[in-house]
């Protein structure tokens, strides 16, 4: 029996990845918990030093686009950031702007990062958003209500995790995962919208949504080609009743 148990917690390390091998860093990984919320009043720092929480993000109308990086990172996380930046600078082409139709808030998960490395961080890319630091266990709780999991390896330092970024509702809930290095504007700004159940966004924002579904196999939005048939069978009736109103007016008495 011991001979069992000694055999079973050998194969048990064997099977454990080796920290820095392509193996561990995939078991850094993202369990998503959609329609759970967020706690707004764990205690962060922004890039100047004060002490702020995640609540005033949340004003119960707009949507919060939430990007987890760590400062440092000598890879991962600057693609991931680029990527959210290019696709919100695109979105403020369309009219799209921080602050206005969505908030945006950077987060490091490092819990050793401090705010002079937030500030470095936030004049580089130039953003107009918070980038905030903070301590072990309001980092941990966050993440973990997230299910976005990471893995530091004790010999370098060096953080594996996803590339995911996150779109929240009003009120603190978990909307949408947005994955990859990638970030299509219009993804992101569907997925606001989507967020923002409505309270954001023009009469064509809202009818774009609805000619658009995302699809959990390719974690993208794609057309929604029966909606879009009836939304485009409806308005060629419309057309139609407007002609045929149009031809009898003119008609001679």
């Amino acid at each position: 029996m011991k001979a069992f148990a000694i055999a079973l917690a050998i194969a048990s390390l064997a099977a454990t990845p080796t920290p820095g091998t392509p193996a561990w860093a995939d078991t850094a990984d993202v369990t998503e918990h959609l329609g759970e919320k967020i706690p707004l009043d764990l205690p962060f720092r922004d890039s100047s030093g004060a002490e702020v929480t995640l609540r005033p993000l949340f004003d119960g109308t707009h949507p919060v686009y939430l990007i987890l990086a760590y400062y440092e990172c000598p890879q991962l996380c600057s693609l991931v950031l680029d990527a959210a930046h290019d696709a919100m600078r695109k979105l403020a082409s369309w009219g799209w702007r921080v602050g206005e139709q969505y908030r945006a808030v950077t987060i490091s998960f490092d819990a050793t990062e401090n705010t002079d490395q937030a500030a470095r961080k936030r004049e580089k890319m130039h953003a107009d958003w918070p980038f905030l630091v903070g301590d072990a266990p309001s980092i941990e709780a966050l993440t973990q209500r997230l299910g976005f999991h990471f893995l530091r390896d004790p010999r370098t330092g060096a953080i594996a995790h996803a590339a995911v970024t996150f779109v929240l509702g009003p009120d603190g809930t978990i909307s949408r995962y947005l994955y990859g290095i990638d970030v299509p504007p219009r993804d992101l700004k569907l997925a606001l919208l989507e967020a923002s159940e409505g309270k954001t966004g023009s009469f064509a924002d809202k009818l774009l949504l609805r000619c658009f579904h995302y699809d959990p196999a390719t974690h993208r939005y794609g057309l929604f080609i029966q909606r879009f048939m009836r939304i485009g069978a409806a308005l060629i009736f419309f057309i139609a009743v407007a002609l045929i109103a149009s031809f009898a007016r003119r008609r001679p008495v």
